[in-house]
Formats: structure tokens, C-alpha cells, sequence
């Protein structure tokens, strides 16, 4: 979906922040949480387990926290976490008028730690993701995706945990 965009691209934004140098005693601590209402609707793309072309309109909730130091230029610096979780509602309908209609929820879980390690010379992260949409078609069916993604990068700088899951039905 294209709510993860915005999810990723916040993502981008806190990993950069993150490799700069590690935090000073003299930092402080910041502490931020944010509420958004979101609102977007996207034709032209398939939806869950159809192959026919939807108009998709999305409407829920962002919550966006985030823990972190700052350096002495005020600049985040590791460690820090952050969350994101997301919950929308999503309509689904054949751009042509025909088929199935879609009403789904759809909720996504990011949860970023990353910190400095080695004098600052490496960043050690973990990273989870979840994500689930649940679809009933108005014709009775269903349709699901559930993804499940985690990687750890050590103190040593190496992946050592890494895995995706995804489970869908129709």
C-alpha cells in the first residue's frame, strides 16, 4: 500500500539522522509524539487478489513516536527508537463498476532501535515490521496479507538475524 511509502520514507529520514556522530554527555534527550489523520485515495492499481484495476480510498490514523539524544550541534544522534503504527480503513472498487467491492482495515507496526557502537565507528539496529490488511468482498469473499519482517545488525556491524514472512489468502 502506499501508506508504507510514508512509512519507509520516514524510515530513510531517521537511519540518515542516525549515522552521525555518537551522542555527548552535554546532549539531551527528546522525546516526540505525533497524530495525524490520513486521507488519500489511488486508481490504477490492482487490489488484494484481483487482477482487474481499483480506485482505493484510505482514511485512518498515523502515530509516530520517537526517543532519541541530540548531539551538541542539536542533531539526533544514536540511540534512538522510533514507532510508527498506522490504522485505516480501505474501499476498494473496480474502476469499471463491475466486481467485486472491497471494505477493508489495514494496520502496519515499525519499530526502529538503532545505536552507536565501536566509538561511534558502528551503527547497530533493529528493525521489526508488521503489516496486515483484512478485505471483505461484497460478494462474501475474503482476501488477507500479512507480512512479518526483522533484521538485527550486530555490534560487529553483520547482519545476524534477518527473515520475511508473508502469509495471504483469498
Amino acid at each position: 500500500m502506499r501508506l508504507r511509502v510514508l512509512a519507509a520514507a520516514a524510515m530513510v529520514t531517521m537511519a540518515s539522522l542516525a549515522t552521525a556522530s555518537p551522542a555527548s554527555a552535554s546532549g539531551s534527550v527528546v522525546t516526540s509524539t505525533e497524530r495525524e489523520a490520513v486521507s488519500e485515495s489511488f486508481s490504477d492499481d490492482s487490489f488484494l487478489c484481483q487482477t482487474e484495476l481499483y480506485t482505493v480510498s484510505v482514511s485512518g490514523q498515523v502515530v509516530t513516536h520517537l526517543t532519541a539524544r541530540t548531539g551538541d550541534d542539536g542533531n539526533i544522534v544514536p540511540p534512538l527508537r522510533f514507532q510508527e503504527l498506522i490504522h485505516a480503513k480501505v474501499v476498494a472498487v473496480p474502476l469499471d463498476g463491475t466486481g467485486v467491492t472491497y471494505v477493508a482495515h489495514f494496520h502496519t507496526f515499525d519499530l526502529e532501535t538503532i545505536r552507536s557502537v565501536r566509538h561511534g565507528e558502528v551503527i547497530a539496529e533493529v528493525d521489526t515490521d508488521h503489516n496486515k490488511v483484512v478485505a471483505n468482498g461484497s460478494d462474501g469473499s475474503r482476501a488477507l496479507l500479512q507480512e512479518h519482517a526483522h533484521f538485527t545488525i550486530n555490534a560487529s556491524g553483520a547482519v545476524s538475524v534477518e527473515f520475511s514472512k508473508v502469509k495471504a489468502g483469498c
